[in-house]
Parts: structure tokens; sequence; C-alpha cells
């Protein structure tokens, strides 16, 4: 059992008790006799890689999943939904696009009789006004705050919060986190997640995860400072080591490879008009790596949505090979389309999930293995659908499909989001790879600036639609640049051990 610390209250009394946890899926089990302990007051980070069981333990505690063991709240088996709430790792998944804020709210309180949506709303920072919102008019870091605030409009002792920072910019995770570690005052916290530095920060206790098994667990201070596993080791040192390159350079050539000049879009819903680019001008050359960094609701997206020709601008021009891609003829517009590669924020949701990872490849080019050798998998693994691959197999296989298109631009959305820091690099070294045998140019969007630093060669800064920095990545530190700042300050904070 996690150590709770000698001002803790007894858990078995006021917190969650797990012992002897299982899950089995068809033909395995997957989780392997796990004990845990969160006293209310405490926040327990359980961390690990991707595919070690992190999520199907935490949906086994809330009774979302079948499972063997014992799972007690306050002494007793947990009513399911009352007793748990449980934040999910993409909170517009997890919310009906036709339902308001309000009627999301007040649905579950008519369902367990208690709470108060103003309350709950307020309690994570949010504007009453909000209530009248759909989901798809929030930001992410809206939408995930949102979703917390659903988690506990009922007042549940036990929070579960399930990588409620994915994708989320560092001021925005920040913030997110600050109101989850709040919670802790008056019940227990389980906080999931792949970012060891989230939970250096805002963790009284950590466990560390591994195919299934606890392998280590005790107060964060201490993991973080002296930790015994080979895995914690592993993730301590990949955490807090500095950030070279991850591989050579490619050579970067002359001219734009793409560009925008001048770019403006505006977002028009029922309930408001956003200016998401305000004059944008970009040029990125043949073989170079730009990332593109900001805030949600900056125009990251936005902005690679116009480089992808898939996004017509309301002003100003997308060129490739020195024409502009709007002006062209509709035939000649989906040639420049089929020489950019995407790989999406979540690469799952992405392929038809009835199709295997050799059809989804074929739906972009002739399948091939050496594809999957290329991104470091077993061309065995062609046969299996995307569902039972871990996140990183998933966004190699992404990288993969891109690759089938033979592109000569990539463009990748939080193409690391979510995934643990040891999967992380070796997608960054295909990324770095993929510049120096194919001489691709890569546009990324990134709320991290660790991965900036390691793959790019420059960093764009957005911030309210507008370009505000343009710098050499080794240069970022110099950033003037108040948004800049900003974002480096709030990396450097959750980056420092508790």
């Amino acid at each position: 059992m996690v150590t709770a610390g000698p001002t803790a209250t007894d858990p078995t009394t006021t917190g969650l008790t797990v012992s002897g946890l299982t899950v089995d899926v068809p033909g395995r089990r997957v989780v392997h006799g796990v004990d845990l302990a969160v006293p209310a007051g405490r926040v327990l980070a359980l961390v690990g890689p991707s595919g070690s069981g992190k999520t199907l333990t935490a949906r086994a505690i809330a009774g979302l999943q079948p499972h063997g063991g014992t799972v007690l709240v306050g002494g007793r088996a947990p009513l399911r939904g009352r007793d748990v709430g449980y934040a999910f790792q993409d909170a517009l998944a997890s919310l009906n696009p036709t339902v308001t804020v309000r009627r999301h709210l007040t649905e579950t309180v008519k369902a367990h009789g208690t709470g108060d949506p103003g309350t709950a709303l307020a309690r994570f920072g949010l504007d009453p006004g909000l209530a009248a919102a759909h989901p798809f008019e929030l930001s992410g870091g809206q939408a995930q705050r949102v979703a917390l605030a659903l988690a506990t409009v009922h007042e549940p002792p036990v929070l579960i919060a399930d990588e409620v920072t994915t994708a989320l910019d560092p001021v925005t995770q920040a913030t997110v986190l600050d109101l989850v570690r709040a919670q802790a005052r008056d019940r227990a916290v389980l906080l999931i997640t792949h970012d060891l530095t989230a939970a250096a920060r805002w963790a009284d206790d950590i466990a560390v995860m591994r195919d299934g098994r606890i392998v280590e667990h005790g107060p964060a201070e201490r993991i973080l400072g002296d930790p015994e596993s080979d895995l914690a080791r592993e993730l301590v040192a990949a955490a807090t080591a500095e950030v070279p390159p991850v591989g050579e350079a490619a050579a970067v050539g002359e001219g734009e490879a793409v560009s925008v000049r001048g770019l403006r879009r505006v977002l028009r819903s029922r309930r408001r008009t956003t200016v998401a680019l305000d004059g944008a001008d970009l040029a990125v050359r043949p073989g170079e790596a730009v990332a593109i960094v900001g805030r949600s609701g900056s125009g990251k997206s936005t902005l690679v949505g116009a480089l992808a020709a898939l996004d017509r601008p309301d002003g100003g021009s997308v060129l490739r090979g020195g024409a502009d891609v709007w002006a062209l003829r509709d035939r000649e517009r989906r040639a420049v389309r089929r020489r950019t590669g995407l790989v999406f924020q979540d690469p799952l949701a992405s392929f038809d999930p009835r199709h295997t990872v050799r059809q989804a490849i074929a739906e972009a080019g002739p399948y091939d293995d050496d594809l999957l050798r290329y991104v470091g998998l077993d061309p065995a693994m062609a046969a299996r659908r995307p569902g039972t691959l871990s996140g990183g197999e998933c966004q190699r296989v992404a990288i993969a499909r891109a690759l089938a298109q033979k592109p000569d631009v990539l463009l990748a959305d939080e193409p690391t989001s979510g995934l643990d820091v040891l999967t992380e690099q070796r997608v960054l070294r295909l990324l770095t790879a993929l510049r120096r045998d194919h001489r691709i140019t890569i546009a990324l969007v990134t709320h991290d600036l660790r991965v900036a630093r390691r793959v790019a060669d420059r960093v764009v800064v957005l911030h309210a639609g507008r370009i505000v920095e343009d710098l050499p990545a080794h240069a970022l530190d110099s950033a003037s640049h108040p948004e800049t700042r900003r974002l480096l300050d709030a990396t450097a904070l959750t980056g420092k051990w508790a």
C-alpha cells in the first residue's frame, strides 16, 4: 500500500482502498493484483509507460470495467457513479455535443439527488455564462474544466482525473492541475498521468506501474529523489535530462516548401465570432522542422489546417511551390493534398476501427512491410486492429500511413500528446530520421517546449491568432515576448520536483 504520511486520515474510513485488483481481457490478464490506498486530503499519481494498465485500473476502480479484488470508499463498497467521480482524458469526447453545459450538470444532479451546478462551475474557475455553451464551443482547457466540474458536481468522496492535461499548453495545464489539487481538501484524488513532472508538482504520493503491476510506490519526494525500481529510475532520468536534439540534424534547403502570407481565418458559430488567425506570416524551407506552440485557442490547429489546404482562409494566401493553393484548380489542389502527410493528435480516432493496420495504411498508399519496419514496428502487427495497440504504437502506425503517401511536407498535430517520456523519445527520433532519410519538411503543433527543443529548427509562438515570436529553437530561453516568457515560466514550474 502507498505510504500516506503521518498526518493523513485512515483511508479505510475516509478515502479509497484498493486490494488485489485484477482486470482480464479476452485471453489474458492485464492488471495483476494492484493494491492502492488514497486517504482523503491527498493526491496519488499513478504513472507508467503507455499500455501499463493505468487507465484500466482507474476504470475498474470507478466501476466502469469488470474486475476482481476489492474496492472500498470510506470502508464500504462504492455505489457506482455516486462515490467516484471520473474525469476522462478526452474531455470533448466524454461530453454530448448536442447538450449544453448546464444540462450536463443538471442531469447529473438529478440522477444523484445532490449538487449545485453553479458551485461546480465556480470550483473550477468557469464563468457562469459558459453554462449556456455547447461542448464544441469550448476551448480545450474550458472543456477539461467542465469535465472536472461534471465529475464533482454531486460531491463524490473520490475523484479520478485520467490524463486531464493531455494536449494542454503549459499555462492551462498548470491552471487545471492547481484546480485538481484543490479538490484534495475534501476528497481523495487519483491522478492518472504519463507526465512525471506533473506528478512531481501536484501529487503527495506516486505509484509506478508497468505491465499491470505496481513496481514502486511511496511519497513523491522519495520516489523522485531516490527511486528504487529500474522503471522509476528510467522515468526520472528521462524527465530531468537536458534536452539536446534527438538525432543528427537534416540539411535545410533554400526557398519555401510551404508558406502562408497575411493569413486570416474567422470562425463563426451561433453564439460568437472568433478571429482564429489574424494576418499570420510563416515560411518553412525544404527539409526544415518548425514547431508551432501557443496556448489553447491561439490558432495552432487552424494554422495547420490552412497549411494542409483543408481550410480555406478568409484572407491572405497559402503557398506550395510558390503557387497559391486556393487559386489552383480542384484537381491540382487535390494533388497538393496528396503530397501532404497528416498525423493527427488522436491517431486512434483517425482510424476506422473495423480496419486492420494494413488496411489503414493502404488507404493512403500502397502497403509495404518496410513501412512498419521503418517506424520500428513488427510487420506482423499489420493484421491487428488499431484498438489493440498502445498509444505509441498507434502514433507510429499513423506516421507509417502518412509516409505511404510519399509526402514532401508532414504536418503533425501534437504527435507526442498523451505519450510517456520513453515512448515520446522514440517518436521524436523517428521524426528526425524522416528529415534525415527523406528530406521531409515538418511543421508540428506541440504544447511541450521540450519537444520543440528536441525536434525543431525553429519555434513559432502564436497568441490570439498572431505569430508573436519566431526564433531558433536553441535560442528559446532568450525569447523576449511576454507570451513566450509565460510559456517558458509555466514549463519551468511544472518541471520542478515538489
